[in-house]
């Protein structure tokens, strides 16, 4: 056996690692490293779930995982200036560029900008297998941000300040672009059946059903806006057309972020739906009939196959929340630098006068939602070798409107290196179909820590975003009944060695 384990790691190092020199761009976000393997537990859940009754753990105990992810295709540092090991150096001090104002520099390309920030926080949960059946319960918090189709030049302004003559006497004109972010916390339910089970096929339906709690939230929404800047002063705005809404943990009428009104502003309901197909390896000649829940059967695959829609459903903002809306709105904004507010009620209020010469005429309700990151995910799994398998991942973003997150696109092939007590997986992808990048993970028994991301860690990519994920629980594996930490050697039910092998 342990002849079998490194040769087979050999093996993948051989083919797979090579790999982490090729690329000098490299993101992340959906933790590949913790989701997709056959150990992978309540985490798998957030990828698809009906993964319940298709892991070798019969019951999976889950302490806590975590995901910090940043990207943006705007500003960086370059990888020369900076490298993750230098938030080490007791003396290190973050580079400075114009003259010691800034700590970044940006892009100079006139391309549609997206940023997205997402922190995930997976607390205590579990899951179990019941034959056919699967439970699971999970709790979280979550913050996500995106901003989406960002014209080139807002950042670029927002970053020189309206200084910048080269972009004077420009009609710019924008079109549907738009900024969402929240902070949620959820508890979702589970359950998984295997509808069908026939010799060598398997297909088992999922679904999560989780009841969300708003902390905060806001949105903004831009159908168009023609305009063009004259100088350092002033601005002619000849239509404009957006919405602003926000709930925040504050007053409005203070300055300071002073909780004030309930602690959750907004509440919801989010759904995930998922199907698993399975081509076993062999036909079962046993089935599982009660008794204890350690001896039901690991099936073993040649593939699998999954779909899943993921994040269904939004948070209904009501608590301290405004709405502004503007509509063909346009104004000859003399004496822009003069703006001066305090608070956020005061800047709203400047803004109505303004653009109608109304204070309050911009104000359009107390109520708004935001659409939940909605995506559709495919996932392919292929046994290549008792301990080696090769995974394909896609995800891409559905909204149905602007006042919605939006979830990156990601298409990535993960080979990894499994047994019970380690696994080791190298994710190749590329994020928005654009950017090509590297990672890698690893799990030690119950603790995982992964990247998508290495080259930040490596100092051969500019620091544009940030990608790190850690996971701690503890599973039970299918057949192991005769001690706590037994896998596939504790009991010959685990694989069912005596099952005749089907054809592919």
């Amino acid at each position: 056996m342990i002849h079998r384990v490194s040769k087979n790691l050999a093996l993948f190092i051989l083919l797979f690692l090579p790999f982490l020199s090729l690329h000098k761009r490299l993101t992340g976000q959906e933790m590949l490293g913790v989701t997709l393997g056959n150990y992978s537990g309540t985490p798998g859940l957030m990828v698809n779930p009906a993964m319940i009754t298709n892991n070798k753990s019969f019951l999976d105990i889950h302490l806590v995982s975590a995901d910090v992810f940043f990207m943006n295709n705007f500003a960086y540092i370059p990888a020369a200036d900076f490298s993750i090991s230098d938030l080490f150096k007791s003396n290190y001090t973050f580079p400075v560029y114009r003259e010691g104002s800034k700590n970044f520099i940006y892009y100079t390309d006139e391309k549609i900008k997206n940023a997205a920030i997402n922190i995930r926080i997976l607390g205590p949960s579990a899951m179990i297998q019941v034959g056919k059946h699967g439970f699971g319960l999970q709790t979280g918090f979550r913050f996500f941000t995106s901003g989406s189709r960002l014209p080139w030049e807002v950042p670029v302004f927002a970053y020189e300040g309206l200084i910048y003559d080269t972009l004077y006497n420009i009609r710019f004109m924008d079109y549907n672009f738009d900024f969402n972010s929240t902070a949620w916390m959820e508890v979702g339910l589970s359950y998984n059946y295997d509808i069908y089970e026939f010799l060598d096929k398997k297909l088992t339906l999922g679904v999560t059903v989780k009841k969300l709690w708003g902390y905060s939230g806001a949105t903004i929404k831009t159908n168009n806006v023609d305009y063009i800047v004259l100088n350092d002063s002033t601005i002619s705005i000849r239509n404009l057309n957006a919405e602003v809404g926000f709930s925040l943990p504050m007053s409005y009428d203070e300055t300071g972020f002073n909780q004030v009104g309930r602690t959750f502003k907004g509440s919801g309901i989010g759904l995930d739906l998922g199907l698993v197909y399975t081509k076993k390896k062999q036909v079962s000649s046993r089935v599982w009939r009660g008794g204890k829940l350690c001896s039901q059967v690991y099936d073993d695959y040649i593939y699998r196959l999954g779909i899943s829609v993921l994040d269904i459903g939004r948070i209904n903002y009501k608590d301290n929340a405004q709405t502004h809306t503007v509509q063909d709105a346009s104004v000859f904004w003399d004496e822009v630098d003069t703006l001066g507010y305090t608070t956020v009620n005061q800047l709203m209020t400047e803004l109505s006068t303004v653009l109608y010469g109304d204070p309050n005429a911009s104000y359009s309700g107390n109520t708004f939602k935001i659409g939940l990151p909605t995506a559709l995910s495919i996932q392919a799994d292929y046994h290549v070798t008792e301990l080696l398998y090769v995974s394909g991942f896609w995800i891409h973003p559905i909204r149905f409107n602007m006042n919605a997150l939006r979830r990156p696109a990601q298409l990535a092939v993960v080979p990894r290196f499994e047994t019970r007590f380690f696994e080791l997986s190298v994710p190749l992808s590329v994020y928005e179909y654009r950017y090509p990048r590297v990672g890698l993970a690893a799990r030690f028994y119950f603790f995982t820590i992964g990247t998508e991301r290495l080259g930040t860690y490596l100092g051969m990519a500019d620091m544009n975003g940030l990608d790190i994920y850690f996971s701690i629980k503890f599973s039970l594996g299918k057949g192991s009944c005769r001690s706590l930490f037994g896998g596939a050697c504790s009991n010959s039910n685990f694989g069912n060695k005596t099952l005749k092998r089907s054809s592919f």
